[in-house]
Formats: structure tokens, sequence, C-alpha cells
């Protein structure tokens, strides 16, 4: 007898998790039927509740930065890349000295200039080429200072 009430139980708790099926009160929310709220979920520009959230290209630090890249940039952001080309630019318009490589720090704050004599100068000559280097550097892009190393 104890065998079958536990089977008959048993048979019972199986079936009753099968008995659900037209029950509409709880089955799961239809977003397509819904008539009460406004759809957010819709791609259209006027059913979104945060309209003035502007361009995702300037949302994440990791996205290219696929604007800002030439000479005539409308954008506010520091170009490091320009930079370096008016430094070079800089230093190999001088009659004395051709740029080998220009590297920028990660802090933002100091350009190191790594420049080649073209010509014969002597140690007083070669300073005041430098001092004047540098300041023509300084003049043009004041937001750095600068470590110019000879090679």
């Amino acid at each position: 007898m104890k065998k079958w009430l536990f089977f008959t139980f048993f048979a019972v708790l199986m079936l009753s998790g099968c008995m659900k099926g037209n029950d509409t009160e709880n089955t799961a929310y239809d977003l397509k039927k819904d008539t009460m709220n406004p759809n957010y979920m819709s791609n259209r520009a006027n059913n979104k509740p945060d309209s003035d959230m502007g361009e995702m290209s300037d949302q994440n630090p990791n996205f290219l930065n696929l604007r800002g890249t030439s000479l005539n940039d409308a954008s506010n952001r520091n170009n490091t890349g320009r930079d370096i080309d008016v430094a070079r630019d800089i230093v190999n318009g001088t009659d004395d000295f051709r740029s080998e490589s220009i590297w920028i720090t990660n802090a933002g704050d100091r350009m190191t200039v790594t420049v080649d004599t073209k010509g014969n100068l002597n140690g007083k000559e070669r300073d005041d080429a430098i001092d004047k280097l540098r300041s023509k550097l300084e003049q043009a892009l004041p937001r750095y200072s600068f470590k110019i190393r000879e090679q």
C-alpha cells in the first residue's frame, strides 16, 4: 500500500507540472501588443527618451580617432601626430639640424626631439643653434616643454 501511495503521489506531481499551458495571465510580456506604454525599443528617433545624447563616436576612449587627424581639424582634441609633424617641419627647416626622432611623453607635457647636425658646429655655435631651435619650437608649440638631444 505504501508503495502504491508513493507511486501515485509521484505521478500526480509529475503530471501537475504539465498542466500549465493556456494561462494568459502568467505568460511572458509581449511588447508588440502593449499599447499602454510608449515603445522605447523602437529605432525611430522621436521615441527615444534621451534624444540629447549626441554622437556615439566620442563615448568610448578605445575607439580610433577617425576625426582629428588632418591639419585643418575642426575638433577640439589635441592631436599629437600633428604636433610631431609641426616639430619635424621646424627642425628640418633650419640650416643646422635634421630631425631624427620625436617623442611625446604619456602625460603629454614633454616632447623629446632628437636631432642630427648637418654642418660642422663648434661648442658655442652649437649651443646657440640649439637655443634658437628651442625658442622656435616653444613658440610654435607652447603646450610642451622640450628636451633636445643631439646624435
